[in-house]
């Protein structure tokens, strides 16, 4: 008798390498472009397997990646979360972006394949919800405990979140040096590096002449300029400048971007208007 496959209750979470397609079509006349994309893709891999591979199962299939944990213990949804971190934060340094989704329910996960209502849902979050590059919690499973939370493990998972009033959806920071330095543990000299690798991405996604492309950057630029406000501006005579020589005028190097943020913005005011009118007309 063959042996019966059942669902199991899983966290599920689902990211996308975004500009993978662009980076693809990079390989295929510049050798060097494919090496940064098998070094970049082998690293996300390595994190994302690290730990004991009894508690989770890893699928990775070109720009995709699928982690899943049996819920055996209320714990693991800090494990999973904690592992995203490292995976987006790392991919951010390494200048790629990453879009995702983080949901629990129903699926059936193994070495040779993965599906389910999970994995649905996971995906549609990705690519229906999250909208700018962004890893988001699922709102219907984790709204509730993440605002009320009675548990630890749940006030600790929040420290790596920002919560989207306008969306109503919590979402993974990997911007702020809150979260990178002090949550993530990320190098705190290397945060003027990392933010400046970010304020390149931004820099070129502004200049794109796609209205989608630009409010994924106009999202960013937000971020960016209110993680690296505080770090900007101080007197001469602040202890921090004394005590870390160097590190508040590595920001302060950094490009505003608002010229562009703004510009870019009013264009895809624009588009919208004109599609508006456009729809009208039918």
């Amino acid at each position: 008798m063959e042996k019966k496959i059942n669902y199991e209750t899983r966290l599920t979470l689902f990211v996308d390498f975004l500009g993978f397609k662009e980076k693809i079509e990079e390989t295929e006349s510049d050798n060097k472009s494919l090496q940064e994309l098998v070094y970049v893709m082998t690293e996300v891999a390595t994190i994302a397997k690290e730990g004991d591979p009894k508690e989770f199962e890893v699928s990775q299939f070109s720009d995709c990646l699928v982690l899943s944990y049996g819920v055996k213990d209320f714990n693991l949804i800090f494990d999973i979360v904690n592992k995203l971190s490292h995976v987006v934060v790392r991919a951010a340094e390494l200048g790629y972006l990453i879009r995702g989704g983080l949901t629990f329910g129903d699926l059936l996960h193994t070495k040779q394949l993965v599906l389910g209502p999970a994995m649905s849902r996971a995906y549609h979050l990705e690519s229906q919800v999250a909208k700018v590059p962004r890893v988001i919690l699922d709102p219907v499973e984790f709204n509730d405990v993440l605002l009320n939370p009675t548990h630890d493990t749940i006030k600790t998972v929040k420290k790596f979140l920002k919560w989207d009033k306008k969306c109503k959806l919590w979402y993974f920071d990997y911007i702020s040096i809150n979260v990178v330095v002090d949550v993530v543990g990320g190098d705190p000299m290397k945060y003027p590096r990392y933010l400046k690798t970010l304020s390149g991405m931004i820099e070129k996604g502004l200049k794109s002449s796609h209205p989608g492309v630009l409010e994924k950057y106009v999202w960013m630029h937000k971020r960016y300029k209110a993680a690296r406000k505080p770090l900007i501006g101080l007197p001469d005579d602040h202890p921090d400048r004394r005590k870390f020589p160097g590190f508040i005028e590595a920001f302060e190097k950094l490009p505003s971007l608002n010229k562009a943020a703004s510009a870019a913005e009013d264009f895809v005011a624009k588009a919208k208007k004109k599609a508006a009118r456009e729809c009208k007309k039918g």
